[in-house]
């Protein structure tokens, strides 16, 4: 068995058995101020097989998180494998926009943009140069993306016909808002910042509001950081009739080792490459 050899302010679910070929293993990583975060996915069995989490403290700049993600990355034995593909998500405003919109041949002025095919959307945003060189040259075969592309990619799979849903995936200090129609075209993705549960539940109700949703028949569907016995989620009850947490793609499987794993908590991350 491979494991992660720093101990202090890590925390991991299950293993990488060492008679796993690098070749059939993905690696889907998040990276910010706060922490390192990853999954390692098995394409032969599709299937969730390993959870890292690095608690990161007292990051001042960019400079101290590239020299932070060095040092994790050469104790890490599992970081450091030869993986088929590295999807690595990082956060930030956004932009959507159409894809008669024209982006450069190449990405200028830190900005980066990622192709939605699915939604006939680009995706644009904002990247360190800093952290992006340090992110190339320590992971192979890596693609960087915004880590909440893969709900633009995931959710649509999640409509129903006849049923109005509204997609919530929810970090510390923010949380974005995402509803489809019955076909499952984007009707909006919006993000809003947020410090207690009253502050939440103004934004939401407000696109609400906006998107005339009937909230006595709209389901709304939850990912994130946020459980039932939340603040969050309290307050949540007393203003929609029907609540419920996103489940597991059909096509992707978690070790029993996530047995007790709430699916919901990091969605967005592990669907990354979806």
């Amino acid at each position: 068995m491979l494991s992660a050899q720093i101990k202090n302010a890590f925390v991991s679910i299950g293993e990488v058995n060492s008679t796993l070929l690098p070749g059939s293993l993905v690696l889907k990583l998040v990276v910010n101020n706060q922490y390192v975060r990853y999954f390692v996915q098995s394409t032969s069995h599709n299937q969730i097989i390993f959870f890292g989490e690095y608690t990161l403290h007292h990051i001042a700049n960019v400079e101290e998180l590239c020299q932070r993600l060095e040092k994790i990355f050469e104790k890490d034995d599992i970081l450091q494998l030869a993986f088929a593909k590295t999807f690595i998500g990082l956060d930030g405003a956004y932009t959507l926009l159409p894809d008669a919109f024209t982006f450069p041949a190449k990405e200028s002025n830190n900005t980066f943009n990622q192709h939605i095919a699915r939604l006939g959307l680009n995706m644009a945003y904002e990247i360190d140069e800093t952290l992006a060189g340090k992110l190339k040259e320590l992971f192979n075969n890596q693609t960087i993306v915004h880590i909440n592309s893969s709900l633009l990619n995931s959710l649509p799979d999640f409509i129903e016909q006849g049923q109005q849903k509204v997609f919530v995936n929810i970090e510390q200090n923010h949380f974005d808002v995402l509803t489809f129609n019955e076909t499952g075209n984007l009707q909006i993705m919006n993000r809003y910042g947020f410090k207690t549960q009253t502050d939440f539940i103004y934004f939401l109700l407000l696109c609400c509001d906006q998107l005339n949703i009937d909230r006595e028949k709209a389901e709304l569907v939850l990912s994130g950081e946020v459980d039932i016995e939340s603040k969050i989620y309290d307050v949540c009850y007393r203003y929609f009739r029907f609540i419920s947490f996103i489940r597991t793609p059909e096509n992707l499987h978690f070790s029993r080792a996530f047995d007790i794993f709430p699916k919901h908590l990091h969605f967005n991350l592990y669907n990354l490459g979806a």
